[in-house]
């Protein structure tokens, strides 16, 4: 019970610190990026500021989610029945 409890404030924390991370790195490239003097270059640099803070962002949130299955256990659990009162109101399967 205390490992459980451990294991999710330790994967809060990481996560946590791993967005920081990238917030901070992303913003140190941003301004590189766009303290450059080259037109061509700058647009370039921004660009690839967007591509890779897009990738490196939904790479957190992926890592983080999966730690949270992985910790809650959820991951085989079966999907919750409807409602009683809302099968007649679905439409005909065909």
């Amino acid at each position: 019970m205390i490992r459980g409890a451990l294991a999710r404030v330790m994967a809060v924390i990481l996560a946590a610190t791993m967005m920081l991370a990238v917030v901070i790195a992303l913003v140190r490239i941003t301004i590189i990026a766009t303290s450059v003097d080259s037109l061509p270059l700058r647009a370039l640099g921004v660009l690839a500021d967007v591509v890779v803070g897009t990738l490196l962002l939904l790479g957190c949130i992926w890592i983080t989610t999966q730690l949270a299955v992985v910790i809650l256990g959820v991951g085989d659990a079966d999907f919750p029945p409807l409602p009683e009162g809302t099968r007649e109101d679905l439409p005909p399967k065909n």
